[in-house]
C-alpha cells in the first residue's frame, strides 16, 4: 500500500483524472475503491482512505470496485467472472475451497474456471488463493500473538508442515523469522 500524500489526497478531492493509472484509493466506511478521478460524491474524511498500487491489493484488503468510475477498467465477461472469483475467494480464504467447490458455486466446468482464471490473471486461482492466504498470514504474524499453527487454521490451511512450506515459498522466511522482524 501507498500513503495518503498531501497530492494524493488533493488528487480524489479534484476528480483528478490524471492520477488514475498511479493509484486507487479504498474508503473504508462503504469498502468501494475508486481511481482518483471517480466523480461520485465525497461524503468520507481522510482517515477513511486507504491507498492501494493495484486492484488485487484492493480485493485482497477486502474492497470492492466503485460502479462509478470501474477502477479496474471496464470489464469483459470473462474478467467479469473472473472478477467475481477472485472476490469469493477473498471473502472466503480461510474456509477449506477445492477447484470442484468453487466450479460448482459459479455454474462452470472445473476447466473453464481454471483456463478462463489463467488467460485473465496468468494464475491458476488455487495459487491466487495462496497468496490471499499468505497475505493475510502475515498481517496475523505481523499483529497478534497467535501461534504459527493457529494462525495457518485461521488462513485455511490446517496443516503445520505445509503452512511452514508454503510460506517459506511464498515470503522468502519462515513463519518465525518473519514475526521476530516486526517484534
Amino acid at each position: 500500500m501507498y500513503s495518503l500524500t498531501k497530492k494524493r489526497w488533493q488528487a480524489i478531492n479534484e476528480h483528478d483524472a490524471s492520477y488514475n493509472n498511479q493509484f486507487l484509493y479504498g474508503v473504508t466506511t462503504d469498502h468501494r475503491v475508486c481511481c482518483p478521478g471517480c466523480l461520485r460524491p465525497k461524503q468520507f474524511t481522510r482517515k477513511d482512505i486507504e491507498i492501494f498500487k493495484t486492484p488485487d491489493e484492493s480485493l485482497i484488503h477486502g474492497f470492492i470496485p466503485c460502479p462509478d468510475c470501474h477502477p479496474f477498467g471496464k470489464l469483459d465477461e470473462r474478467a467479469s467472472f473472473v472478477l467475481n472469483v477472485k472476490s469469493y475467494l477473498v471473502k472466503n480464504y480461510a474456509k477449506r475451497i477445492t477447484l470442484e467447490e468453487l466450479s460448482q458455486t459459479f455454474h462452470t466446468s472445473t476447466g473453464v474456471l481454471h483456463r478462463s482464471f489463467l488467460l485473465e490473471t496468468d494464475e491458476t486461482p488455487q495459487n491466487y488463493l495462496l497468496h490471499v492466504r499468505m497475505f493475510h498470514a502475515t498481517e496475523f504474524l505481523k499483529n497478534t500473538n497467535l501461534s504459527i499453527a493457529a494462525i495457518g487454521l485461521k488462513v485455511g490451511i490446517p496443516n503445520l508442515s505445509y503452512f511452514n512450506t508454503v510460506f517459506k515459498q511464498q515470503a522468502g522466511l519462515t513463519a518465525v523469522q518473519y514475526r521476530k522482524q516486526f517484534n
